[in-house]
């Protein structure tokens, strides 16, 4: 559910006069750990005070810009959605023209803002499933990202942009694949990719949390499946950033996908205590998900009593077609661990809404379920 942040805050321009590197690093160091912590409105004030302290500098609107992007993530009431896209346009649009203004000493920097903007908004209006306008943002973004390590190789917090463009560019279909290598302007490469991000990761300034969040997510992946790597990824993030629910939830899919049991239920129990408890920014429309990660945990470890009180309570709720279509596995699931085939099979009958469950449900129409982690719900895809 989070990546979006590439940020190096130098030579910001506070009212005419110079502001060295060290005076602002902290405060954006600051400033990014609260919105990786689902802290947001801590952030928008860090990032007003960012504004007051250098308003001719696109860095405290981009932190704006930054924090209604992710938060517009977890948001589902519709109003509040559309309140966000509006601040969010407004304090893009802010970074961008003072970008544009930066003075010729600090070409890389204005580079660099413009291609973390113009990138960001990219993921926006993919989200919003404006893909012309998605393109169009990407190709600015690619092209002023390059233009900063042209002028600067040394500018590490730039490869995390780099690195996601090469690789979501390497995944798309080859029919199509050409084409939108020439309209973004760059070429699609998984290794180039995985490599600029690692570089992002291991000696950025304030990029390291956010490539190391990119490369979780795309080790998780169904083409990927690098559990190992996305786990040594998402255990110190959830450490550092205890409240940031998208980390938790899928350090708890990729143990499940290495069957680590213990710690896969740690992570979806914690997450439906903190949901249960109200606690901010842990969407209660989240709850049924965690859930079915529990319930589906229990199936895996044969423990069918477990598992079906949460099941049959998930199916009695209105649930999105994807997630019933899974409940409904998994309750198919467990008449065949019990021996009951027949049963088994009615359930199975009765599963649509998800391809892969659809696909998983014919499979077992043939022969009984095993509970082997190939078997698994794969990982939600979430914009990267």
């Amino acid at each position: 559910m989070m990546p979006f942040l590439l940020v190096l805050l130098v030579g910001l321009l506070p009212y005419g006069a110079m502001a060295t590197h060290t005076t602002l690093l902290e405060p954006a160091r600051h400033t990014l750990d609260l919105i990786y912590n689902m802290e947001f409105d801590a952030a928008l004030e860090e990032s007003q005070r960012l504004i007051e302290r250098a308003p001719a500098h696109p860095a405290g609107y981009f932190y704006r810009a930054a924090t209604y992007w992710q938060w517009r993530l977890i948001a589902t009431a519709p109003q509040q959605r559309a309140a966000f896209l509006a601040h969010f346009d407004t304090a893009t649009q802010q970074a961008q023209e003072r970008a544009a203004r930066l003075p010729d000493t600090q070409a890389a920097e204005a580079a660099f803002y413009l291609g973390a903007v113009y990138g960001m908004q990219a993921r926006m209006h993919f989200v919003e499933q404006h893909y012309l306008r998605a393109l169009h943002a990407a190709y600015q973004g690619s092209q002023y990202l390059q233009r900063c390590v042209a002028r600067d190789p040394a500018w590490h917090d730039a490869y995390a942009g780099l690195g996601t463009y090469h690789y979501v560019l390497a995944r798309v279909p080859s029919l199509w694949r050409g084409i939108v290598e020439q309209v973004i302007g760059l070429a699609g490469d998984r290794d180039k990719g995985l490599q600029a991000l690692e570089q992002a990761r291991s000696a950025g300034g304030l990029a390291s949390a956010e490539a190391a969040s990119l490369l979780a997510k795309i080790y998780a992946l169904p083409v990927e499946k690098q559990y190992d790597k996305a786990q040594a990824l998402l255990a110190p993030l959830v450490q550092r950033y205890p409240n940031n629910s998208d980390y938790r939830y899928r350090l708890g899919v990729v143990c499940a996908g290495q069957a680590q049991w213990v710690c896969a239920m740690e992570m979806q129990q914690y997450l439906i205590a903190e949901v249960q408890q109200g606690k901010a920014y842990h969407p209660p429309e989240g709850l049924p998900r965690f859930r079915y990660r529990l319930a589906e945990a229990y199936v895996f470890q044969r423990d069918t009593a477990a598992a079906r009180a949460l099941l049959a309570d998930l199916r009695a709720q209105e649930l999105p077609p994807d997630l019933h279509a899974w409940v409904e596995l998994r309750l198919g699931n467990l008449h065949d661990l019990h021996g009951e085939r027949q049963a088994a099979q009615a359930w199975y009958q009765g599963v649509q809404g998800n391809k892969e469950a659809e696909a998983q449900a014919k499979l077992y129409m043939q022969r009984p379920f095993t509970p082997t982690p190939e078997g698994l719900k794969p990982l939600e895809h979430a914009v990267i």
